[in-house]
């Protein structure tokens, strides 16, 4: 691989020139899932009910093949998930191995986890997984929520993010999850995305529309009163019904049998259903590729900003 750890404003010049000048299909983002296997059963999701078998773990040299490949297609970002990522073993390798050698060649690496092991990856950046406050988090995600709090409070990382999934069960639960958030000194800030029905043996925790409307109204008034929710407001309007520009191209997914497929997050793992989208961060790249002003802020602010919270 290349090195390609260019001072950010050059680097993403670059890119903007390839793909709106050239009109290159270059990914920005890459979905990176090193393994299935997990720690916890959550409700809404559907990786940890693959078989645990050799394509449900990748090894440490597909791995590295995998990044080599996401080099060469001239990806940006690359977020580590599962299954739980921090899980990942090969041997003496760990997911701190992975992360060292995939900061030397992109411009930002981020870890996605579900808090319950320390959070201490050498990643840019960390999204810790908090579905709701302690009686909503642990009947969605198991009794895990006095582990998961334990470790933001511990932790020492510099750019630590709280990351919630939306459904049908905590979309009541925003307002207390923030307000107790925001008094985490450890933790930069919060994002958010809907759920998104699969149809691979996960709980149908699909919002009906007028939830979601309402879910959408309760994060653009915390937005106004000061929360640190990183979404812009014109994407989190965007995602009430589900019309926006999307430019799936810029994702490209890596699942833990070695395969790497461009497009939709959904189109190597499961049924595509644009209009249930929940994918925000989606959104929000078509959103910076268009030059649309507040996706562009949010992005700097989750990944190039340094210093202070917000």
């Amino acid at each position: 691989m290349k090195a390609s750890r260019l001072p950010w404003p050059i680097d993403l010049a670059n890119f903007f020139w390839q793909r709106k000048i050239l009109g290159r299909s270059i990914p920005l983002l890459a979905s990176f899932k090193v393994t299935h296997q997990c720690n916890l059963a959550c409700r809404a999701c559907p990786f940890h009910l693959r078989p645990h078998a050799d394509i449900s773990h990748m090894s440490r040299d597909a791995a590295v093949r995998a990044l080599e490949t996401l080099s060469s297609l001239g990806t940006r970002i690359v977020v580590f998930e599962g299954g739980e990522p921090l899980l990942w073993r090969d041997g003496e390798y760990r997911l701190h191995d992975l992360v060292n050698c995939a900061r030397r060649h992109f411009l930002r690496v981020a870890v996605t986890t579900n808090g319950t092991l320390p959070l201490d990856a050498p990643a840019d950046t960390l999204w810790v997984s908090l579905d709701g406050w302690k009686e909503t988090h642990n009947d969605l995600r198991g009794n895990s929520f006095d582990r998961v709090l334990a470790h933001l409070e511990k932790t020492k990382h510099p750019r630590v993010f709280v990351h919630c999934t939306i459904n049908r069960r905590n979309w009541t639960d925003l307002e207390r999850l923030a307000r107790q958030i925001r008094n985490l000194p450890t933790v930069r800030g919060m994002t958010f995305q809907f759920f998104y029905p699969y149809g691979l043996g996960e709980d149908d925790l699909a919002l009906a529309p007028q939830e979601r409307r309402a879910a959408v109204g309760t994060l653009l008034t915390l937005k106004k009163k000061g929360y640190p929710i990183f979404q812009s407001s014109t994407r989190l309007r965007a995602m009430i019904n589900n019309r926006w520009r999307c430019h799936d191209d810029l994702l490209v997914n890596v699942d833990p049998d070695g395969s790497i497929v461009q497009g939709c997050y959904v189109k190597s793992r499961g049924t595509v259903n644009c209009d249930a989208c929940g994918f925000t961060p989606v959104a929000e790249a078509s959103g910076a590729l268009d030059l649309i002003p507040g996706s562009l802020w949010a992005g700097w602010k989750l990944f190039l900003k340094t210093g202070g919270n917000g």
